[in-house]
């Protein structure tokens, strides 16, 4: 739980963040000016977290000249749903429900058709879906990262295209070391990406408050990130932003030390018990430099299976 000084800063420095109505926000800085940036999401079959993703997607699109999204569980659909978005060929229902578990949902229908939109509207600049004709099996977690960030590496230096990630927490969270439960130590596909682009890769982390994602999903752990957020209210169909990059300068102590403590927040896979929720949480070095930006999506309700 925040500690009053900061309680008090977060909520003066704290922007609304629409989820409705095909909205865009003023991307931060540090987002805009990357050349990847990490969409990750702590709760994947949470409707407010597919709608930020969403949100995310079309500002950087749309107000920062980013022209590609690599969207994790897509590794045989990529190349489909890239044919898609470029000629509106293809059953996009059936490519949804063929990709991971996570995306199989009328919401992220939406998003892509919005993307599919926008190729429509404007030819000669489209965005594309990355794929990978050939993917990897990887036989580990540290395969799977590496596989991860080489895919976007690969495709940024062939195309020169910035890109947007759009995937798990776990994954993306960016420093030198990450640590799951109940022993796994690494570097994540974010940590990679950082170790080879510096500044150029940046993250924004979607994390959750409680509701049902269809699961119940309690309270966050009051040592988590995102139980800072939770005295803070937001409207209807609005999450939370907060720029970290942007916090660090001029921070009062309070903020200063907060950024400086080891990030700490809720991860939720394909598998999730609520009655040992703190177990499912993934851990990584200072704050400030593990994530750049925040969204906190403070109610969740399930997404809408595409069937």
């Amino acid at each position: 739980m925040a500690e009053p000084g900061l309680n008090s800063w977060l909520a003066a420095n704290v922007r609304p963040f629409p989820l409705a109505g095909g909205a865009t926000v003023d991307v931060p800085e540090v987002l805009a000016r990357a050349d990847v940036v990490g969409v990750a999401s702590a709760v994947r079959t949470a409707r407010e977290s597919v709608l930020a993703t969403g949100v995310l997607l079309r500002s950087l699109v749309e107000h920062a000249g980013f022209r590609a999204v690599f969207i994790e569980g897509t590794e045989r659909t990529g190349p489909a749903l890239d044919s898609y978005l470029h000629t509106g060929e293809g059953d996009l229902r059936a490519l949804v429900r063929s990709s991971q578990s996570f995306l199989r949902a009328v919401d992220v229908e939406d998003v892509l058709r919005g993307l599919r939109s926008w190729n429509l509207e404007h030819p000669d600049d489209p965005v594309s879906v990355v794929s990978v004709p050939n993917p990897v099996e990887a036989d580990s977690l540290a395969g799977i990262e590496a596989a991860l960030a080489d895919t976007v590496l690969t495709w940024r230096a062939e195309t020169g295209q910035r890109i947007v990630h759009w995937g798990g927490i776990a994954h993306l969270v960016a420093g030198e070391t990450r640590r799951l439960p109940p022993d796994h130590v690494g570097r994540s596909a974010g940590g990679a990406l950082r170790a080879r682009l510096g500044p150029g890769y940046a993250v924004a982390a979607l994390t959750t408050g409680s509701g049902r994602a269809p699961f119940p999903v309690p309270e966050p752990q009051p040592d988590f990130l995102e139980s800072a957020f939770e005295c803070i209210p937001a409207g209807a169909d609005e999450g939370l932003l907060l720029d970290l990059h942007r916090a660090a300068d001029h921070a009062p102590d309070t903020v200063a030390r907060w950024l400086r403590r080891p990030l700490r927040t809720r991860v939720i896979g394909p598998v999730y018990d609520p009655a040992r929720d703190r177990n499912f949480r993934v851990e990584a070095g200072p704050l400030a430099d593990s994530l750049d930006a925040v969204v906190h999506l403070p109610r969740l309700t399930p997404t809408t299976p595409a069937t």
